[in-house]
């Protein structure tokens, strides 16, 4: 009959540590969600504009963050992505710039860091060596493909 008691007593203190949840952040830098390191999004991606020798590379990290280099700009971002395509075949990518040089990108466009979060679909090649970056999920307003660059 001391075990029922002593059971009870342990159930109701499992249920309070989970009801407590786990510890809030209380860092001031936002944190970046993390992403499986075997998504196809993970690594360098590349990309020259039609019809001149500016290149683009984005970073994608594990740890949720990108960096950016586009012409004379670099940028640093956090980015979430779904970890799975749609039924389009599409991820849907959002990214937030945190910080950047505030020069201009090959297309002499300038994006300054901000709150702003910019939400992308991305497609990739059946053997996700390549990606194209879309407005919507369609084919009719897109740029690429980025290539994976080697490492």
């Amino acid at each position: 009959m001391r075990k029922l008691p002593l059971l009870a007593a342990l159930l109701c203190s499992l249920a309070s540590a989970q009801a407590a949840g786990p510890l809030p952040n209380t860092s001031t830098t936002p944190v970046a969600p993390a992403v499986p390191a075997q998504h196809p999004i993970v690594g360098s991606w590349t990309w020259t504009l039609p019809g001149k020798s500016c290149a683009e590379t984005y970073k994608y990290r594990a740890n949720g963050t990108r960096t950016g280099s586009s012409g004379e700009e670099s940028t640093l971002s956090n980015y979430e992505i779904t970890p799975i395509p749609s039924l389009l075949g599409f991820y849907r990518l959002v990214e937030t710039v945190t910080n950047g040089n505030g020069k201009p990108d090959c297309s002499g466009d300038l994006h300054e860091a901000s709150d702003q979060r910019v939400t992308r679909f991305i497609q990739f090649s059946p053997k996700q060596d390549q990606l194209i970056v879309c407005k919507a999920e369609s084919l009719q307003a897109c740029f690429g493909p980025l290539k994976r660059a080697p490492g």
